[in-house]
């Protein structure tokens, strides 16, 4: 169930945790990106947002996402449909034309930044 914080800065997660991952057994790889190191986040100055994705080693198949910073309720979405949809990381990270600059770029780094 995904779920989010109107907070300043904006939380949002949906799935499991590592430390779920870990307690499940699960050999789980996990994904970074910060908003500084994207175009979006680097013109709003954000110096402490982030995107983490957990997903299966081998299936790539997404486990979890957690992120912090503007507009992550809205860049969660992606992987939620995801991960509805039984779309593995890696399909997720190649297959749509992710905008540039715009947020989004967020999500499809840290999906990039996973060791499948």
């Amino acid at each position: 169930m995904p779920a989010a914080v109107f907070t300043r800065p904006r939380i949002a997660s949906v799935g499991a945790t590592g430390q779920d991952c870990r307690d499940r057994g699960l050999d789980v790889v996990v994904g970074e990106a910060r908003y500084a190191d994207i175009a979006y986040g680097w013109a709003l100055e954000d110096t402490t947002g982030f995107c983490k994705v957990l997903a299966e080693r081998g299936t790539g198949r997404l486990l979890g996402a957690h992120l912090m910073g503007p507009q992550a309720p809205a860049l969660i979405q992606p992987l939620v449909l995801a991960m509805t949809l039984g779309i593995d990381a890696t399909t997720l990270a190649r297959s749509p034309y992710w905008i540039h600059p715009a947020p989004t770029e967020l999500v499809e780094q840290a999906l990039l930044d996973l060791d499948l």
